[in-house]
């Protein structure tokens, strides 16, 4: 992969983190499932459309898969703000919007329970099917979407030659007030640096940032 000559990642490590995936995975499924079927009801009260929400993303080795999330957003929104959005931050010209947050805020498209579900983070916990099915992993980088690599500098490719994460270093570092680079190179300081009791130390202090309620995990 071109530009990511500079990382070489340890098989040994991969496969600890793929078994430790599994059996954490299989065990929140089986608790978590009461709350994905309240959830699930909850959406369908709220808004019409789908339970799930479904985008081509690209993970380890730029391989594609359908990420899953509980759909927050109203049926049939664009994603051209998102993609705006992406070109301004790596041009250096999307700011923060107002509170230290470099994030898309889209208020009129996400539903009411939306807003909670992202604010709790609680949308993205369909990734522990993709993480079951080896399409994720606990931790890594965020799985990008296909347009946004157009924007990468070469090191970043250095991101996919390990597993794409539900969370992650800069997650737990800069979270919502990393900009769109910022997060990037973090990935790759990642990919540079994986080991199995740093993915521990991540998951660790996730926890503490999700209480923090802004939806940034």
């Amino acid at each position: 992969m071109p530009g990511a000559e500079r990382t070489c990642v340890n098989p040994v490590t991969l496969r600890l983190k793929r078994t430790f995936d599994v059996v954490v995975v299989s065990v929140l499924l089986v608790l978590l499932a009461p709350l994905f079927a309240l959830i699930a009801w909850q959406i369908k009260r709220d808004s019409p459309g789908p339970v799930f929400f479904r985008q081509r993303r690209l993970g380890m080795l730029q391989r594609e898969f359908a990420i899953l999330k509980f759909r927050t957003m109203k049926v049939g929104t664009s994603t051209d703000a998102h993609r705006d959005y992406i070109r301004q931050a790596m041009e250096g010209s999307a700011g923060s919007n107002g509170n230290g947050l470099y994030k898309l805020e889209r208020d009129a498209a996400v539903t009411g329970l939306g807003r909670f579900l992202r604010r709790s983070s609680l949308d993205e916990l369909p990734q522990l099917i993709n993480v079951l099915r080896g399409e994720m992993s606990l931790v890594g980088p965020r799985p990008c979407i296909e347009y946004e690599v157009e924007f990468f500098e070469p090191d970043h490719l250095e991101r996919f030659l390990v597993p794409a994460g539900m969370t992650g270093l800069w997650q737990v570092t800069k979270r919502g007030r990393a900009t769109f680079r910022e997060a990037l190179e973090l990935d790759v300081v990642y990919a540079r640096t994986l080991s199995f009791r740093g993915d521990l130390w991540i998951l660790a202090r996730t926890p503490l940032q999700v209480l923090k309620c802004d939806g940034t995990i």
